[in-house]
């Protein structure tokens, strides 16, 4: 049976899925948005790209404001790591690539995971940060060298 951080891994492919489709098209079944929305917890928190917290509660209007705002959109996530995994908890880091006609972006996501009563994972927590497209530079070196 897998572990924990390994069906947070599995959620989180799931829900980005979902993602996807809610942003990226604008012909759903109803019942997609519920379908999303429980792959989080109900106190659910997120610090935006651009360092904003996300309000209490917000997540659903978030969410039904993207509807169909990116046709075309594809999300790709990669490069998981674990770093922290018990029985009822996971903390996860991934990259997060979208395309859609017209653009690009990428971000890496820290993503804070509990279980729901059933065991389910449900996102707890998430932070993200945009991917510079130029390498970060420290005087004549770059960051790493």
């Amino acid at each position: 049976m897998p572990d924990f951080s390994d069906r947070c891994r599995d959620a989180a492919h799931a829900a980005h899925a979902l993602i996807e489709q809610w942003i990226g098209q604008t012909a759903l079944p109803s019942n997609t948005l519920p379908r999303l929305l429980a792959y989080f917890s109900d106190d659910f928190s997120m610090v935006t790209t651009d360092g904003q917290r996300l309000p209490d509660g917000a997540l659903p209007g978030l969410f039904a404001r993207l509807a169909g705002s990116r046709p075309g959109l594809s999300i790709r996530i990669d490069e998981f790591a674990v770093l922290h995994a018990s029985a009822g908890s996971a903390v996860l880091t991934y990259r997060e690539s979208h395309a859609w006609h017209g653009g690009a972006t990428v971000r890496r996501a820290t993503a804070a995971f509990i279980a729901d009563a059933d065991g389910h994972p449900r996102w707890r927590h998430l932070h993200e940060t945009w991917v510079a497209t130029a390498p970060i530079t420290h005087g004549n070196k770059q960051a790493g060298n």
